[in-house]
């Protein structure tokens, strides 16, 4: 029977977001397993949307079809950020639900689904042979409903990215799986190259949900260590306002050298950004969403490049020391432990070469194709 899977989303997309890279990287892995794959997402027009064809902004593999859906976004109206939080998401979730509604039309004979929303899982899994949940986030509310019905469901398979995660999917039919992220490793490699500078980077959003993401205070503390040594900073991401004050700061300290501050690129110029650091910082801080849900794509990135990470002790950082990759942590609360760490790293060039090739020597398992294999291998042992 030919295998088709549809990978459904309600978020922005195409989006700067690691989302959107996350939703095409599952879709490349299912395509390595032998999977005909159709994408489907919500026509959107809020300012986080960026207005290309997706199959255009990110590399896809041949056999992934984009299907815009017609959608009422109401995020894209002012009124709706002035609405207290609570109504913000209930509105959003009835909105999903409508959404989900009308794709029964849209779908094309796949027999399989995946999504990270369980609220459109619930409504569209009767139409699919196999339905697959993998669990992102804090769920509250009226996504803990949906779950919970999922959970009770023989067709239902769930995945779980944090420890978290996983015990809340606990006391399903099925028995969850815990898979941290993946990465792309045709994309991301190492490159033979010596800089005589240390080049210290990060890439992504400096902020998510509104929290501070704690880039800003590294790059106070690296200052501090440039004042012994010279070092470079890459710092690639947004929103604008965030950068914005680390260029400002950069500025009134007279270091506008020693760092290179850029705005979002396309996610095909990242491996080459990534490959040319010789350390990469993740100083997230220990807020809920990030501390107990996040599996940020970024660690794996660096770590496929041969990049060490210094990263910060947060329970879902924590939980990838089982995974043997080369990684160094600080006290989150701490950014003179961030500092004194990272000097470390800067002048001890015998620990970073260790913490590479720890890095390269056990990528190879986390790839994605490798993590979908292990999903598709747990449905077929419950289906027989």
């Amino acid at each position: 029977m030919n295998k088709k899977i549809a990978i459904i989303t309600y978020a922005r997309f195409p989006s700067e977001m690691a989302y959107g890279n996350h939703l095409i990287q599952i879709a490349n892995s299912f395509i390595d397993n032998g999977f005909n794959v159709s994408i489907y997402y919500p026509k959107t027009y809020n300012t986080k949307t960026i207005y290309k064809r997706p199959e255009k902004y990110y590399e896809v593999k041949k056999g992934v079809e984009f299907k815009e859906i017609d959608n009422f976004d109401i995020t894209s109206y002012s009124i709706y950020n002035f609405l207290p939080s609570f109504l913000k998401k209930i509105i959003y979730s009835l909105n999903t639900f409508i959404w989900s509604i009308k794709l029964k039309k849209y779908f094309d004979g796949e027999n399989y689904v995946w999504s990270t929303n369980p609220n459109i899982l619930l409504i569209v899994k009767k139409f699919f042979d196999v339905t697959i949940y993998e669990k992102h986030g804090v769920a509250r509310f009226i996504q803990k409903f949906s779950i919970s019905k999922l959970k009770k469901d023989k067709n239902v398979y769930l995945i779980a990215v944090t420890k978290q995660s996983l015990n809340d999917l606990n006391k399903s039919i099925n028995k969850p799986l815990y898979l941290p992220n993946g990465v792309d490793r045709e994309l991301f490699k190492p490159v033979v190259s010596k800089n005589e500078i240390i080049k210290i980077g990060y890439i992504g959003f400096l902020e998510t949900y509104g929290i501070d993401k704690g880039v800003l205070s590294s790059v106070k503390e690296i200052a501090e260590i440039n004042n012994k040594v010279t070092t470079n900073t890459l710092i690639v991401g947004g929103p604008k306002k965030k950068l914005d004050e680390i260029i400002d700061y950069i500025e009134k300290i007279n270091q506008k050298e020693n760092f290179t501050i850029k705005d979002f690129v396309p996610h095909t110029k990242v491996p080459e950004l990534i490959s040319n650091l010789n350390i990469g910082i993740v100083p997230y801080p220990n807020e809920e969403h990030m501390s107990l849900y996040a599996s940020p794509l970024k660690i794996f990135e660096f770590a496929s490049c041969g990049i060490p990470v210094l990263l910060s002790n947060i329970k879902s950082h924590l939980e990838l020391v089982e995974l043997d990759l080369g990684l160094e942590f600080f006290q989150h609360d701490d950014f003179d432990d961030f500092r004194n760490k990272l000097e470390s790293l800067v002048l001890n060039d015998e620990l970073r070469t260790e913490l590479s090739k720890k890095s390269l020597k056990n990528i190879d398992k986390l790839s994605w194709s490798s993590r979908t294999k292990k999903i598709i291998a747990s449905v077929r042992s419950s289906t027989g």
